[in-house]
């Protein structure tokens, strides 16, 4: 019953944010986003108390959502202090991805996927890492001296989204892995959007950073979510 609460007030604070978001970096606005982000976590966190047989997957899920509650805070500081927005920014990259390793190893436990089968994965999501600076031009954005991070982040990022469906396909499609699976898939586009914002020109109006932060949260809560069905 608590995790419904949770999980309802935490949908209700976060949508509340998103719109707030557009009016930009403030201090208000990031600890407001820290509270939408501590709900995304308390959800993953009220998930496993219900469903305490998922006790490995959902301790790495909550320990990988921690973590981007931190890089949550240090991107709004890239927008508040910006003499160190180049710092804030790589630590945000840094938290990011060091969350997503979380996120892929609760996967790639859970389900045992096999070496040959991660080998695979692991080649589609540096070949989507490589390919997002490759297409710089194209998108129209440009990284500078971000590119390396940018593609080894991704490819990170890419890899959960990978690992995920790969799990779902191997359990049947099984709730658990479907929901983690749609929930990596937008977090990706949330961060699609993102780089445009940062690394952009003219994309940074109130409708992308709304769509920014509505399609984070949608993933976190989702990949939160995918707790409650893990069996």
């Amino acid at each position: 019953m608590l995790y419904y609460i949770v999980l309802a007030v935490g949908v209700v604070v976060s949508l509340v944010f998103c719109f707030q978001r557009r009016l930009g970096y403030n201090i208000k606005n990031l600890l407001f986003k820290s509270v939408s982000s501590l709900c995304y976590l308390l959800t993953a966190v009220f998930a496993l108390i219900n469903n305490s047989t998922a006790y490995t997957y959902g301790s790495l899920i909550i320990m990988g959502g921690a973590l981007g509650l931190v890089g949550d805070i240090l991107l709004d500081l890239k927008g508040i202090y910006l003499r160190d927005e180049k710092t804030y920014l790589k630590g945000g990259f840094i938290f990011f991805l060091v969350g997503h390793i979380f996120y892929i190893a609760a996967v790639v436990y859970s389900v045992k996927i096999s070496w040959w089968l991660l080998l695979i994965g692991t080649a589609i999501s540096v070949v989507i890492g490589i390919g997002t600076v490759l297409m710089a031009n194209v998108m129209k954005v440009h990284y500078g001296a971000y590119r390396k991070i940018v593609a080894i982040y991704v490819s990170f990022l890419a890899m959960t989204m990978v690992t995920a469906i790969l799990a779902a396909i191997m359990t049947g499609f099984s709730k658990a892995y479907v929901i983690m699976a749609v929930g990596s898939v937008l977090f990706l586009l949330s961060d699609a959007v993102l780089s445009n914002t940062f690394f952009g020109r003219g994309k940074d109006k109130q409708h992308h950073l709304f769509l920014n932060h509505f399609l984070y949260y949608a993933g976190q809560y989702l990949i939160a979510a995918s707790i409650m069905f893990i069996k």
